[in-house]
């Protein structure tokens, strides 16, 4: 029996927070800053329905994005940058009224 290695197994649990409980929430996050971002349709709801149908996709992108990145570190960055940017616009919106 192999022990593992304190770096093996660090990596192994920032690649699964990476890609389970981060993934979501990078996804949901998203999904919320996107009516700021696409434009409003012909029926003035588009806006709303798409990132709803985007979302699997969204959550699908990071989730692969965690699991096969090479630079763990690099993923992280990326991937927080990503919540902390959509984030910042959903809340500038809401807290702004727009």
């Amino acid at each position: 029996m192999t022990q593992w290695n304190w770096f093996d197994r660090r990596a192994t649990v920032v690649r699964w927070l990476l890609a389970g409980p981060v993934a979501l929430l990078v996804a949901f996050v998203v999904m919320a800053a996107m009516p700021l971002w696409f434009p409003e349709g012909a029926a003035g709801i588009d806006h709303l329905v798409l990132p709803l149908v985007l979302f699997p996709v969204i959550w699908a992108a990071a989730f692969f994005y965690a699991c096969l990145a090479e630079n763990l570190r690099r993923a992280s960055v990326i991937l927080v940058g990503v919540l902390l940017a959509n984030a910042a616009a959903a809340g500038w919106a809401v807290w702004s009224g727009a």
